[in-house]
């Protein structure tokens, strides 16, 4: 896989993964965020089992041991993502917790005593600042501070996990990799709802059809291919494309959650979509 072919599949994995956060708050009006984990990671995991049966046959050591340690650090992350949600905007809290997009490139120049890249830099230090405008508009809301304390948490949390990605992935099958991960989560969120009594089943049509939106398109589609794409792109890129993640999101916050717009929002948008069209501008220079 080329360069190009990966960066396509990473830009569409966050695209999918940006439509969960609808789907995930809408759910946890009639559902506890840890059963809406625990049923959508174990129908993914079983969905992509039966696809892929030979690749988990053959799972070598390599595989499993990447796919449960990234499943362990994605379910903290997802914790910290459901319960932020319930308390800001859906936009907000994707936006938030992608400052994943300028906590990668410094803990990599941490790790490596390295100064980070002055485009990644530049595009992050945008998209930072958005999410900070983005922030502003929640404060005000009641739980607002809590939503985007735990939203930041996430975003700490999710920037090791791309980082752990990029390094999990390069000696072992990405694919394999993804679904023992889904596996993983589905299991841990099924015992943390279990030990906690608040495991329950989507009761009506409407629900099991937001929870297969969820398993098909932001799960099988969108966790497990993000390590084949990762394997052939550094882990700063991949930070950098996570803002189509929030910007998904934030138009489907508007457009069906009828979330409101206001200045504060509008700049924060303009300045995570500006991130994007100038590391992209910038990529193709250097290419050209």
């Amino acid at each position: 896989m080329s360069r190009t072919q990966a960066s396509i599949l990473l830009i569409a994995v966050f695209v999918a993964r940006g439509t969960s956060f609808l789907f995930s708050k809408t759910l946890m009006m009639s559902m506890t965020p840890m059963s809406v984990l625990a049923v959508r990671f174990i129908l993914a995991f079983l969905i992509l089992a039966v696809a892929f049966n030979g690749k988990l046959r053959h799972c070598d050591r390599n595989s499993f041991r990447g796919g449960v340690i990234l499943g362990a650090m994605y379910t903290i992350c997802m914790i910290f993502e459901m319960y932020g949600l319930r308390k800001i905007d859906t936009g907000v809290a994707s936006l938030i917790e992608n400052m994943a997009i300028v906590l990668v490139p410094v803990f990599v120049a941490a790790l490596t005593r390295t100064m980070p890249r002055r485009k990644t830099m530049l595009c992050a230090l945008l998209a930072v600042v958005g999410v900070g405008f983005l922030s502003l508009a929640q404060s005000e809301i009641s739980g607002g501070g809590l939503g985007i304390l735990l939203a930041v948490c996430a975003a700490v949390t999710y920037a090791f996990c791309i980082i752990t990605t990029e390094k999990v992935s390069q000696d072992a099958d990405p694919i394999t990799i993804g679904i023992v991960q889904l596996g993983t989560m589905g299991v841990l969120s099924l015992v943390i709802s279990l030990i906690t009594g608040s495991f329950g089943l989507p009761q009506n049509g409407q629900q099991w059809g937001m929870i297969l939106m969820l398993v098909l398109v932001c799960s099988c589609f969108g966790f497990a291919f993000q390590p084949l794409g990762q394997k052939y792109l550094p882990a700063e890129t991949a930070a950098v494309f996570t803002v189509v993640n929030p910007f998904t999101t934030s138009i489907l916050g508007i457009a069906v959650m009828k979330e409101t717009i206001t200045g504060v929002k509008l700049i924060g948008y303009a300045l995570i979509l500006a991130a994007l069209v100038i590391y992209n501008m910038k990529a193709a220079a250097e290419k050209a």
